[in-house]
């Protein structure tokens, strides 16, 4: 079997980011409180403004992509499943891994090719000291379900774990997909959509797949 991966919300908890590292920034910067904490993104959960968005995006995303762990028994899970012959693909939405940004105009084009550059190798170095295999990485853009979708056909996969409501909503539309459980897609329900709580539920819902 062919399984996709997203990595912000299923493989890291950026929730946890969020919340933790964004509370006593905003209130600090910009004096904004928690205004809904179970929303998506940063803008929801603070009512901040697009600039005030991307200075926290800028001022501590490093700290999360580098020093994040990954969640619990989830490189444990993706290694017993390449063990049992699956391929692991990781179909990652994040900002930065993509040229262009949502920066757009604030740095010129080479420095934004050195950052994509840089937060591609973040990530594989993310990945292998926390001991997660992988067949192949797919970066889409943050803002296109249809992103992850060719992501997904580019590896022939047949399931994709997704924590973002709108991808897995267009995703189960061509495939089967779990859905990491998260209170921002606690909506998500319909045809081959599953949910997971934690890996090891994952695990469960792959090898019942398989029978």
């Amino acid at each position: 079997m062919n399984i996709g991966v997203d990595v912000d919300g299923v493989l890291a908890d950026v929730a946890d980011y969020q919340l933790r590292i964004g509370a006593p920034y905003f209130k600090e910067k910009f004096g904004r409180e928690i205004i809904d904490p179970d929303a998506f993104d940063v803008r929801d959960i603070f009512g901040c403004t697009e600039k005030e968005r991307m200075k926290f995006g800028w001022g501590t995303i490093w700290t999360y992509i580098i020093r994040y762990p990954a969640r619990e028994n989830a490189s444990q899970v993706i290694r017993k499943l390449k063990d049992e012959g699956n391929r692991i693909y990781i179909i990652i939405s994040r900002v930065y891994t993509t040229n262009p940004w949502h920066f757009g105009k604030l740095f010129p084009s080479p420095t934004k090719g050195l950052l994509c550059l840089l937060s591609r190798t973040i990530l594989k170095s993310w990945l292998k000291r926390r001991g997660i295999p992988y067949d192949g990485i797919h970066y889409c853009s943050e803002h296109y379900a249809s992103d992850k979708y060719s992501g997904c056909r580019r590896f022939s996969i047949d399931m994709m774990i997704e924590d973002k409501a709108e991808n897995i909503i267009a995703l189960s539309k061509m495939m089967k997909v779990i859905c990491y459980d998260a209170p921002h897609n606690r909506n998500c329900e319909g045809n081959n959509i599953s949910r997971a709580h934690d890996w090891d539920e994952v695990y469960e819902l792959i090898k019942n797949t398989r029978r």
